[in-house]
């Protein structure tokens, strides 16, 4: 398995087509709202402004492991499977997938160290590709 993200190399920065606020673009399956969570607040609407090197998304994305096929990289918590990908400036965006898009290398490590559950994996297996809200469930812990 690859090692983790080095922060002297790469950057995240959310994106607000996956958070539950206007934006300009197309939606995507919504974050969860503690994945963008700072010790100052939440996520207001701008994600040039926020403060991501604060969140626990940051903290996914520098845990994360690239998946060499692809060049995507892949984190969990929560029993959500997550998906960063690169955006055009630079930085990299995550958003919750379903675990049948997890390669399947990456989510059997996660299972046999326990990072996640088969009980996990089997609830959030496969959604609607229409569904985008599907991951906001975790906020009520």
């Amino acid at each position: 398995m690859p090692c983790p993200v080095s922060p002297a190399t790469l950057l995240y920065r959310g994106s607000s087509k996956h958070k539950n606020r206007p934006a300009d673009e197309q939606k995507g399956t919504l974050c969860p709202e503690w994945t963008h969570r700072t010790p100052a607040g939440g996520f207001a609407t701008d994600p040039h402004a926020h403060d991501w090197a604060a969140t626990p998304a940051a903290e996914l994305f520098a845990g994360s492991v690239v998946d060499e096929a692809s060049g995507r990289r892949y984190a969990t918590a929560r029993g959500i499977a997550f998906e960063a990908k690169p955006t055009l400036d630079g930085t990299w965006h995550g958003f919750p997938i379903p675990w049948e898009s997890v390669p399947a290398a990456i989510k059997n490590t996660w299972l046999r160290s326990g990072a996640v559950t088969a009980r996990q994996t089997k609830k959030y297996f496969r959604f609607d590709r229409n569904e985008i809200h599907w991951a906001l469930a975790t906020d009520d812990r």
